[in-house]
Parts: structure tokens; C-alpha cells; sequence
């Protein structure tokens, strides 16, 4: 049988019941007062006791620390029903709060809270499922608190009722490998900040089936397209969290918060210039590279150049601090040749050399002959880039060339 609570019943001696807040399929939840420390709080009564002790959901409120999850103060039991007593969380529900436009500096404060959010919930082992405007609250001092860390007080999942990574929708994802399910949290990361800059999540449709279908198969709009206010690293960002693969997807939370806080900090114009070129005559990779590190620290000063002689050029005038040379560079200059150019500038300051790309093994020997690393172009580049451009920030600024200027 049910137990349903009533305003003014006693729960645990303590506890008087005021309202039910909220209905889920684990349980009822009742705002109530603590008569002890003269507060409010949220009880959570399980309602079927077939689905097990509420212990588990409990201890994964407790184990995040993080404000996005809702503090535990106790457990017991009521005419036999379980109960959880935890903080009244209040607040606006974010969908609610994005009808007017954010600036950008609110905008990056507000992707900036629920990244460390994800983040701090993954380093407890735990994933999230679905992270939208729907399932997310608004609270006291811009706090955000998510619907699976809520005790029901805010609902888990969206309007449709179901996860929307394109994976979960093909089937492909194991939920239950940890992972997995965090690789999900970063798509939906990714839908939350289209919605953040629009006010709407992508493929946002009244026909679920329409909404799923572009989920799974359709490209999702560009941050860029929708707000040009807004950086346009950051927009790189999100399109590598909306990629339909997962593997091709940024690695961790922990990395994608590392990034944000890199275009904050850029933005802010707080950093000493880390000089980095990037020399590749594939258009499409260079301008990808340019953007990854740009994210990998703020201190980041990124130019291209299509090939050797151009190179040349912006190696004389910049002396950059660390340069990526595509293995497969041919024209006036190849890589090996621009290489030898970079060794001969000045070898007291000359700069970090990183070979990347498609390159024969001939080549690479050649490369390992003059020691310079070589990073092979496939699901590891994006990390590689990320750790060499952060290692090289990290180190003691070096002694750069004066320049000299010829007039005759």
C-alpha cells in the first residue's frame, strides 16, 4: 500500500509536512519543515518499495561535490516507506530564464557553471543522462542545480521523456559503462549551450520523432550562425561536443572545462602570448588545428601559414614558441627542408618542432634523425595538440631574438 502525506503530518519526529512538490516513478516529494533547525526541506517517500532501496540515489546526491547536486541531511523509514531527507532546492527552471537573450559574458558564466558541473559529477563516477534547459534549475546567486541530483524536485528528463544523444537513439550506447554515459552528458553539454545562445535546444521540434530524427542524422546548427557576439573558438568547442560519434567527441568534461576557461581567460586579454604557428596547406585541418589551440590555453597566439615560404616569413617575424609542420608538406619547401630553415634561424631560441599528419616511414626516420616528434593524424591528434601547446605554456618563457630591421 501507498503512503501519502498530508499537510501537518509528522515524519521521524522532526519533520512537518507542508506540500507535495513533485511526482516521479521512484517517489512522492514533500516540502516540509524541520521543527528542530527551523528550515525547510525536501522529503522524498518512495512510493513502490519493489524498486529497491532509495539508498543508492541518496549516496549519488551526496558523493558530487558540486552546488548542481542537493544536499542529504538524513534517511528513515515512515509506516514502512523509506525516505530520503534532503535541501529544499528552489528556483527558475533555465528554459524559463533563456527567453531573454544573454550577453556573452553571462552566457560564458552560465556554460562555465554547468561544465564544472558535469565535470565535478563525473569525477564521482557518476553521469547525469539528460542536461537541457528542462532539467535544469536556476536557483539562488545563478546556483544550477540537475534534475537527476535534484531528489525529484526538478524533473530528469526532458519534454520527449528520453535521452537524445545520437548513440542512445541508434542504440549503440551502453549506458552502464561509465565511459559511455559520459560521452553523453558531453553531447548534451553541447545541446545546452546551442540553447544558452538561442533559446532553444537544437532540432527543437513538437514531433518527437522529428526532434529525434534530427538528433541522429542531421548536422546541428553552428554557434557562430546564431551568435556572432560570441568567440568563435567556442564555437569549435561545441560542434566537438555535437559530433554524432562519441569517439569523436572532446575526452572528458574536465578537458572542455579546461578550454572555456581558456577563451574566458582570453577574452579577459589576462595571459602572456604563447606564440604558435601552424604550418599545413589542408585548409580545413590547419583552420581546426588553429582553433584547438586556441583553446588549449588563453595564453595562445595562433597564425597559419600555407606553406614553406610563408612559414619562413612569420618565422622571422614572430619566433614563434612552438611550431606544428604538416609530415606531408611538399612545394618550394617540404617539411624536412623547412625544418632544417627553423634549426638554422638561431639555436639558442629556436622554437618546439612538432611533425604532424600522414607521413611515410622514410620520412619519419628522417624526422627522429633531426629529433622532432612526429604526432600521427587520428583520434589521439586532438589530444596530443592539446598537451604540447599546455606543456609549452607551462615551461619558463624563453630568451626570444631581438629583431633587426634592414633599410638601405
Amino acid at each position: 500500500m501507498t503512503v501519502v502525506l498530508v499537510h501537518g503530518d509528522l515524519v521521524g519526529a522532526s519533520y512537518t509536512i507542508r506540500e507535495e512538490v513533485a511526482r516521479s516513478e521512484t517517489g512522492i516529494v514533500y516540502e516540509a519543515k524541520d521543527m528542530l533547525l527551523d528550515r525547510l526541506v525536501a522529503i522524498k517517500l518512495a512510493t513502490d518499495p519493489s524498486l529497491g532501496s532509495m539508498m543508492f540515489e541518496a549516496r549519488r546526491c551526496a558523493a558530487v561535490r558540486d552546488d548542481c547536486a542537493a544536499s542529504i541531511y538524513g534517511m528513515g523509514t515512515h509506516q514502512g516507506a523509506e525516505y530520503i531527507v534532503g535541501e529544499r532546492v528552489t528556483g527558475t527552471i533555465l528554459s524559463k530564464v533563456l527567453e531573454d537573450q544573454l550577453s556573452p559574458e553571462v552566457y560564458l558564466i552560465k556554460l562555465r557553471r554547468l561544465t564544472a558541473a558535469v565535470a565535478h559529477t563525473h569525477e564521482a563516477g557518476i553521469a547525469i543522462g539528460d542536461i537541457s534547459g528542462s532539467t535544469v534549475l536556476v536557483g539562488a546567486d545563478e546556483r544550477l542545480v540537475v534534475g537527476r541530483l535534484s531528489l525529484s524536485q526538478v524533473p530528469a528528463l526532458g519534454r520527449h521523456g528520453r535521452i537524445l544523444a545520437p548513440e542512445v537513439i541508434r542504440g549503440e550506447a551502453e549506458l552502464m559503462n561509465p565511459a559511455a554515459a559520459a560521452k553523453v552528458d558531453l553531447y548534451a553539454l553541447g545541446c545546452v549551450a546551442i540553447e544558452l545562445a538561442s533559446g532553444a535546444p537544437p532540432f527543437d521540434h513538437d514531433d518527437a520523432q522529428a526532434e529525434v530524427h534530427g538528433h541522429a542524422q542531421e548536422p546541428p546548427p553552428r554557434l557562430a550562425d546564431l551568435r556572432g557576439d560570441l568567440p568563435g573558438d567556442l564555437s569549435d568547442l561545441v560542434e566537438w561536443l555535437l559530433a554524432k560519434h562519441p569517439s569523436q567527441r572532446p575526452p572528458s568534461a574536465a578537458e572542455v572545462l579546461s578550454q572555456l576557461d581558456a577563451i574566458r581567460d582570453r577574452a579577459g586579454g589576462h595571459s602572456r602570448t604563447l606564440r604558435v604557428l601552424i604550418v599545413d596547406d589542408d585548409t580545413a585541418r590547419a583552420r581546426w588545428l588553429w582553433s584547438l589551440a586556441r583553446r588549449a590555453h588563453s595564453a595562445a597566439h595562433v597564425e597559419i601559414a600555407s606553406e614553406g615560404t610563408d612559414a619562413a616569413h612569420k618565422l622571422n617575424r614572430d619566433h614563434p614558441d612552438l611550431v606544428f609542420i604538416d609530415g606531408a608538406l611538399r612545394g618550394v619547401m617540404n617539411a624536412l627542408e623547412l625544418i632544417m630553415y627553423i634549426r638554422g634561424l638561431d639555436t639558442e631560441s629556436s622554437a618546439q618542432l612538432v611533425a604532424i599528419g600522414a607521413a611515410s616511414d622514410r620520412d619519419r626516420t628522417l624526422f627522429a634523425n633531426v629529433n622532432v616528434p612526429f604526432i600521427e593524424a587520428d583520434e589521439s591528434l586532438a589530444n596530443a595538440i592539446l598537451a604540447r601547446v599546455r606543456t609549452t605554456a607551462q615551461a619558463p618563457p624563453r630568451r626570444r631574438r631581438a629583431r633587426v630591421t634592414i633599410s638601405g
